[in-house]
């Protein structure tokens, strides 16, 4: 919404300062601020004093004008937490002032303290924390104004809920036949949910105006909350609960979920002036009541004063959402508000409840089973190990093996299973929503699955009424779907469903047809004619059918489970007999912190404040115990994507017949080893295998100080190479952070050749700064020692993802061989086709090192890594002591190496990080164009990096918004993680299947990020 600026209405700006000066004694700068009568304009005085000076409309009521200030005098005392502005008397002790404008009419003028802090309308973004503030806040003023009353109070205004109907008379003026039908819907809404409560909901003056320019926000953008409203004006006598529906109205716009807005306002509102059962039924009629209004006042306001843009401000807003909150039932919103206060969401559910525990053994059968003896329960649910590889599942075709292979493992005729149960086949984009915070999606399973051959008959477990039949035909629909109505009681009746039947099942059911208990209804369909699934009965409880016909949703997102399984109780206790199959519930996340804190080492980190509990990993894609998807740009050990099939499969062949060391013949050693080999310079020759990158990198030193007889190793400023001990010597990223004691005597540490924040900030630096290995050299040569060798990433990782500059390596490569050293290139992060122009990172400097190191991304994430080397230095470490490495080389670990390397070349991969690369690349550096908080974008292929900074000029890092950075973006289900000595870059690594519609989608999401106010600098 903009802010524009109201004319000034009969005065001219020095007439008001004149006005000040003469009737307050003040002198100072006014500047006119919005309104849709009255003149408001701040004033800041020559002292720096700051006010709000206000002058009504020729026809304003002078008793209102005092109620207002009658308001604001009774609150002073009442209202410690929030700042509201103070009456100022003028130069004759008076709070009210009349004077005449320019045409000669008496205005009322008054003078109120100015309050300081941000306008909602103003900060991004609102969160969930922010919103239950905005409802405390009201529910504040709410509570300070029951012992409130004024006669003003009590008036007939357009903008009191109370009498909002009003705008019954003025349908005309809106032409269009769609706005007409929702304005038509939500005023049959309010008369059928809110007039037939009017005599049981609270009346109390009321606020009644917290709109996006009234409310206040602190300034700290880290931790924002209401602290103080102003404007008084549109305060009147009416439902208490108007209140937080019109905070509501506001909030939600431009929402992608306003239900969930709402809802978190209620919460803060209930938390402090508890809502009656009446009225948190009607709140969600008049948030739609007021939304109507605005759009009529709008239209209204196009015809009496087309001119003036801020009448019309709101009116798009409010009318795209209106079209959204036609889409929810207002019985959903209610359950919905009831949760968020703390009570069961659907009322009947209690009933319900209370007579399922009364039928134990009165209830019919569903499906002709022998539960005890033909059952088996499957668990299909996200962290299910019977379910497996996404690849299982990512067709209904392939999920219909999965289940047949299921059952026939269990040797089950009949399989159970779905209540309640997180399922990770609901994660693809067909169940995606935008939510507040990203994307979302239906996950919760809200029935019974019976998983039985198709023709296998259903049955009614009770007497009832066919309610609907109805052909859902979609694909990943119900297919063919009957809904029965049951009343078992003259206050409760509820429905089952019976979902993927036959086509047949429709032909001989009609609504209306009376069904009685044990009846055969139906038949399972097959997956030709049910939706495409397996064979299987989908069988559901509904309490309410929300206004749904023929159809129901059968699946909820994880944040409305409680709402959505309030709605749908568990089939099982309809069917006598039936094993609960339920999934045992995941560890929740304070008990495996609590756990880990008490078995493990103290030191062992966890990423994002609010860590992410995983139960699966696809591709891109890392799955957590709700079934969220996040999309992961920052784990490249999963090189060829997490689980990915091919690789997958290849372990589980190769595991499932041998799995020894090298000390047996195997042919997946040579092979791998052939393979592996044909991607370097003929020079690099020999390979040895080992289980991570810790592991070469440590054989690589070893290596290298047997090969020159020497000790000293020159590495890099915040280099990090590993966890060994030998490793850990040369990464000045450790020895130099927390608990490290700096550089051992036997490492020389060279500066970072970091063309942005670096000593040296021209493109063609590499020979300056391979100076300084040459200086190192010298320095090791001058104490009467010489050099091992020299250890550097292809592109620094923990550097900051620094790309060297031309000549970096050939310059340093040259001075180490002259010294008789060895030059060892750590490829753990960049290699195997990730900068995409090459295969290997070294090959950007177009070079040949004497070591290289491969770590576990050659293994897609099982432990494997390797060092291939020249045949001269091979031969040097071949001294008399054997090297052996009990799982280095194995055959399994080979097997899953080679399909590597064939999916990397198969799927093109390599050519893939060239062109995503690009893109991204591209895409960053025209958000740095954007956004100044962007200080340097960089890096090959996919492995990038952005750097972060407070002033572009003085490059002051930026390491707190980083930090924000990434986990705002995982709050958004973006995976992202800070890097750099400074802590203030952020890493792009992702996997390399990785595509261009996953980096349009992460560039969006940091689009809107880097526009909250964190982010500002």
């Amino acid at each position: 919404m903009t802010n524009p600026i109201s004319p000034l209405k009969g005065f001219s700006l020095s007439a008001l300062e004149k006005l000040v000066l003469d009737h307050f004694g003040l002198q100072g700068t006014l500047q006119t601020l919005p309104g849709e009568l009255d003149i408001n304009a701040f004033l800041e005085t020559n002292t720096g004093d700051k006010y709000i000076l206000k002058i009504a409309h020729s026809e304003e009521d002078q008793a209102h004008v005092e109620m207002q200030n009658a308001m604001m005098q009774h609150l002073e005392g009442k209202l410690a937490t929030l700042e509201l502005p103070r009456v100022i008397a003028n130069v004759s002790g008076e709070n009210i002032t009349m004077v005449r404008d320019e045409h000669g009419q008496s205005r009322l003028m008054r003078l109120l303290s100015w309050v300081e802090g941000d306008l909602w309308a103003k900060v991004n973004p609102h969160s969930h924390a922010l919103l239950e503030s905005l409802g405390q806040a009201c529910g504040k003023m709410s509570e300070a104004l029951l012992d409130f009353d004024h006669p003003a109070a009590h008036r007939h205004f357009k903008w009191n809920l109370l009498d909002g109907l009003w705008i019954k008379e003025h349908l005309d003026l809106v032409t269009d036949k769609q706005q007409r039908a929702t304005l038509d819907y939500f005023i049959q809404m309010v008369e059928q949910e809110v007039h037939p409560r009017l005599h049981l909901l609270r009346r109390s003056v009321v606020y009644n105006d917290s709109n996006d320019y009234n409310i206040l926000l602190s300034k700290d953008a880290t931790d924002r909350k209401v602290i103080g409203l102003i404007d008084f004006g549109d305060a009147v006598h009416t439902l208490l609960v108007s209140d937080i529906a019109i905070a509501a109205a506001y909030a939600c716009m431009d929402k992608p979920d306003p239900l969930s807005a709402a809802a978190h306002l209620v919460k803060g509102f209930h938390e402090v002036l508890p809502f009656s059962e009446d009225e948190l039924a009607v709140i969600f009629p008049l948030i739609a009541l007021r939304l109507c209004v605005s759009v009529i006042n709008s239209a209204q306001n196009k015809t009496s004063d087309p001119e003036n843009t801020y009448l019309q401000v709101s009116e798009q807003p409010a009318w795209d959402l209106l079209e959204k909150l036609r889409t929810i039932p207002a019985a959903l919103a209610h359950y919905t508000f009831r949760h968020h206060c703390g009570l069961e969401a659907c009322p009947k559910r209690i009933s319900f409840d209370q007579w399922i525990a009364t039928q134990p053994n009165h209830l019919g059968k569903v499906v002709d089973a022998d539960w005890s003896n033909e059952a088996e329960i499957l668990d299909l649910s996200i962290g299910s190990l019977e379910l497996g590889n996404n690849a299982n599942f990512d067709t209904l075709s392939a999920f219909e093996l999965t289940i047949q292979r299921i059952m026939l493992e269990k040797r089950a005729k009949v399989g159970l299973g779905g209540y309640a149960e997180i399922r990770p086949f609901y994660s693809t984009d067909a169940y995606l929503q935008d939510s507040n915070e990203g994307p979302r999606w239906r996950t919760v399973h809200l029935g019974l699955d019976v998983w039985m051959p198709n023709e296998s008959l259903v049955f009614s477990p009770l007497d009832g009424i066919v309610h609907s039949v109805q052909n859902n035909s979609g694909e990943r629909d119900y297919g063919p779907t009957v809904i029965i109505a049951h009343k078992v009681s003259e206050t409760l009746t509820f429905y089952t469903l019976y979902g993927h039947l036959s086509r047949r099942s429709l032909s001989h059911l009609y609504v209306g047809q009376k069904i009685e208990k044990g009846e055969i209804i139906a038949t399972v369909g097959h997956s030709k004619e049910n939706g495409g699934w397996p064979p299987h009965l989908h069988f559901q409880v509904i309490l309410d059918l929300l206004g749904w016909k023929g159809d129901f949703p059968g699946v909820a997102f994880p944040d409305e489970q409680a709402v959505w399984l309030s709605i749908c109780p568990n089939p099982a206790e309809l069917i006598t007999g039936l094993p609960d199959a339920r999934s045992k519930p995941p560890m929740n996340n304070t008990d495996i912190i609590a756990a880990r804190r008490e078995h493990l080492g103290k030191n062992l980190s966890i990423s994002y404040h609010h860590p992410l509990h995983m139960q699966r990993g696809f591709l891109q894609y890392l799955y957590d115990i709700n079934g969220r998807r996040y999309l992961d740009t920052v784990n490249n050990v999963p090189h060829v994507g997490h689980q990915h099939p091919r690789v997958v499969q290849a372990a589980q062949r190769q595991l499932a017949i041998l799995n020894t060391n090298t000390r047996y013949l195997h042919e997946n050693i040579i092979h791998f080893a052939a393979e592996l080999l044909a991607t370097f310079p003929p020079e690099l020759s020999v390979c040895y295998f080992v289980n991570s990158g810790s592991e070469a990198n440590e054989l690589a030193i070893r290596m290298a100080k047997t090969y020159s007889g020497q000790s000293d190793m020159i590495a890099l400023e915040a280099g990090y190479h590993g966890n060994t001990g030998a490793c850990v010597d040369v990464s000045a990223y450790k020895f130099n952070g927390k608990g490290g004691k700096g550089a051992p005597p036997h490492t020389q540490v060279v500066p970072m050749p970091d063309t942005y924040r670096g000593l040296y900030r021209e493109a063609n630096t590499g020979e300056k700064y391979a100076a300084f290995v040459e200086e190192a050299v010298q320095k090791v040569q001058g104490q009467g020692r010489n050099i091992a060798g020299f250890i550097c990433e292809s592109i620094l990782s923990c550097g900051g993802q620094i790309v060297l500059p031309p000549a970096y390596l050939e310059t340093a490569y040259q001075t180490i061989r002259a010294a008789g050293g060895l030059c060892i290139a750590d490829e753990v992060q960049v290699g195997l086709g990730r900068v995409g122009s090459h295969f290997w990172g070294f090959e950007l400097q177009g070079v040949v090192p004497d070591i290289v190191t491969i770590g576990k991304p050659i293994g897609n994430g099982h432990p494997l890594a390797a060092v291939v080397t020249t045949q001269a230095v091979a031969d040097a470490f071949t001294n008399g002591m054997e090297y052996f490495n009990t799982f280095g080389g194995n055959p399994v670990s080979c097997a899953i190496g080679r399909e590597v390397l064939q999916v990397v070349k198969e799927e093109k991969l390599q050519d893939n990080a060239l062109q995503i690369g690009k893109y991204l690349l591209e895409g960053l550096q025209q958000l740095q164009n954007q956004y100044p908080i962007i200080g340097d974008v960089r890096g090959q292929g996919l492995f990038l990096g952005f750097e972060l900074v407070k002033d572009p000029t003085t490059l002051a890092p930026a390491p707190e918004q980083a930090t924000y950075l990434a986990n705002r973006m995982r709050e958004r289900g973006i995976l992202m993680s800070t890097d750099g000595p400074l802590h203030n870059v952020l890493k792009i690594k992702p996997p390399m299947c990785f595509n261009q519609k996953n980096a349009a989608f992460f560039l969006a999401h940091l689009e809107t990020v880097l526009g909250e106010d964190v982010m500002k600098i």
